[in-house]
């Protein structure tokens, strides 16, 4: 996998409809790349993101839809997690690849010591999802999703079908 960049403006158009997807941009020096392709169907690739790692997540344990990440350094070290049960569907065409080189387009940094670390952080972060079976794992929740409806891991996703509608609908209306 790799990070990779959304159209921003799909991105507000599926919030229109479903207010738990995530967001890349939230502040001049904030910016959190998405990741996948987690996999894919004839019209859309599945993608998701990291959230910061919280004292919350440190007792919680690995479940179908939640995965934590440890830094590959330090493995104790907790430094992100992955909700799949908030991935999504883009359009194939909404999505770019992420230039680290071009990471100061993105967000802003205080300095280069503060630029390096974010790197390194994004590169760990990917070198530990890259250890993960996410795409087996997302195939899975998302049938899962539909097929045991009124199971925990099923309430807490998003509806995956009903974005793929509204996907349909930007290509449409764009």
């Amino acid at each position: 996998m790799e990070w990779i960049n959304v159209n921003e403006k799909y991105l507000d158009f599926l919030r229109c409809f479903e207010g738990r997807i995530p967001r890349t941009d939230y502040g001049s020096d904030k910016y959190k790349p998405f990741f996948g392709i987690l996999f894919e169907n004839e019209k859309f690739y599945y993608i998701t993101q990291v959230s910061h790692a919280q004292f919350r997540h440190i007792k919680m344990k690995n479940q179908p839809d939640f995965f934590k990440i440890y830094d590959p350094k330090e493995i104790s070290r907790l430094i992100a997690v992955v909700n799949l049960n908030y991935m999504f569907p883009i359009p194939k065409d909404e999505v770019t690849s992420f230039v680290k080189k071009d990471i100061d387009t993105y967000r802003t940094f205080k300095s280069e010591e503060e630029k390096s670390k974010y790197i390194d952080l994004l590169d760990s972060e990917m070198k530990m999802i890259n250890t993960m079976n996410l795409s087996d794992a997302a195939k899975k929740v998302y049938n899962n999703k539909y097929s045991f409806p009124d199971s925990r891991v099923a309430q807490r996703c998003l509806d995956y079908k009903a974005l793929e509608e509204y996907a349909k609908k930007w290509k449409t209306e764009k």
